[in-house]
Parts: structure tokens; sequence; C-alpha cells
């Protein structure tokens, strides 16, 4: 694993969303989504290449590699960690966050973390809530004042890279917030709850985000789901 700076930046305090694809993608959609609509500058790529397999495409195959980015948002003083993946080797998650949080420590103070990710709630009716997690009991009066709830007692572990950067974060005296939005779907990509959370990021920073776009592509997914589940107008046949 290794870690690439594209421009060196300093900064006496600032804040950092990291995310990555989870159940419905929703850390990933949210990650990506900021790092685009926001004003933002790659400043570092961290790669990994520790795979335990290769791509293969015509007979031929090739080593694989993750690519995670990280932009910086000047006017908001926000770092924003992306990436299409997750690892799935505990130790190489482990290298990842630590990597990570290595990098940032090294630019200034970081005032707060922020993770993501996909609340699975099955009976799920009606537009979906963002509920929170906190590392530290002292900052649940930051989400009751915005009028988050917490994530439901029901939920025990909040596992990969959208709950192990906040514990690791705490560990090393970083605040950070997790939010996660409700899903009934994991197998399809859901920026509703995406949207939920971007909201509740916007209020709690303060921050004007414009998430019309992700309306489109839950739009986009709906007929794609739809044309899936229509009969073809063609029979058999050649030509």
């Amino acid at each position: 694993m290794k870690l690439n700076k594209l421009k060196d930046i300093k900064a006496d305090e600032f804040m950092i969303f990291a995310s990555l694809p989870d159940m419905g993608r929703v850390g990933g959609l949210v990650s990506s989504f900021l790092s685009q609509h926001v004003k933002t500058e790659q400043v570092a790529e961290i790669t990994s290449s520790e795979k335990p397999w290769v791509s293969h495409a015509d007979g031929v195959v090739k080593s694989t590699s993750d690519i995670y980015n990280i932009s910086y948002d000047k006017r908001h003083k926000l770092l924003i960690f992306t990436g299409e993946s997750q690892p799935q080797d505990p130790g190489e998650l482990h290298s990842l966050c630590n990597m990570l949080l290595d990098y940032v420590q090294s630019i200034g103070k970081v005032r707060r973390l922020y993770g993501a990710g996909g609340y699975l709630r099955e009976q799920l009716t009606g537009s979906p809530r963002v509920c929170g997690v906190v590392n530290r009991h002292e900052m649940k009066k930051v989400l009751t004042k915005v009028g988050i709830d917490p994530v439901g007692n029901e939920i025990t572990s909040i596992t990969w890279f959208n709950g192990l950067i906040l514990g690791l974060a705490a560990e090393r005296g970083i605040d950070a917030i997790g939010l996660f939005g409700e899903i009934a779907e994991t197998n399809v990509p859901q920026p509703l709850a995406a949207k939920t959370i971007i909201s509740a990021f916007s209020k709690l920073e303060g921050i004007s985000i414009d998430t019309r776009p992700l309306d489109r592509q839950y739009d986009s997914i709906l007929e794609e789901i739809q044309k899936k589940k229509e009969p073809s107008k063609f029979g058999p046949g050649i030509g």
C-alpha cells in the first residue's frame, strides 16, 4: 500500500469526510457526490496492490490494484476520501485506515471526521431517515441538536471501513460522526439514502449542497429496474 502526495497542503483546522461503498453503495455514493459537487482539488491518492487475485481478459492476466482518491475543498476546509471498493482483507483494511489517518494528521488539526453508510431496515416505508453514531459520548448532543436519531440498539457492530475508521479516529483523539441512511435493498445503489446523509451533513456544517442530481439518479435506477421487468416485444428470430 502506497500514499502518493500530488500537492502539499496545510490547514490550521479542517474536517474530513471518508466513506467507501457498502450496502446499497451508500458510503461510496456520498463521498463521490461530495467530491464532485463541492469545489475540490485532488491532493493525494492511496494505491493498494495487495490482492490475492489477478484480473483476466482474453486469456491474459495482470495484477490488480485499487486507487483511493483524496481531494480538498479549500473554501470549506473539507478533505474528502473516496474509492470504488473496500479492502477485503482485514489487515489491508487496517493499513488503509491508518495510512489515511497518518496523512490527515500530517496536514494539521482535524476538527471532525465524518463517515457514512447504509442502514438496512427491511420494513422501511416512506422516505429514508438518517441515523447517527459518535465516537465520544459527549458528542451525542451534536446529533440531537439537528434532530438526528441514534442508530438503534439492535445494531451491535458497524463493520469494515465505514465503521472501523470511526473507532481508529477515537484512538487518536479525533472526534468522529457516522451518518447512516436507511435502505431496504442492499444490491441496488441507494441514492435517496445518500441524499439524506448529505442533507444531514449540510445541516451539521452549514454547507449548502444541491442534492437534486441524486433524485435524477434515483429516477434512472427505477427506469432500469422497470426495463428489466418488462417482457421483450420480440420473440426468437434471426436478423
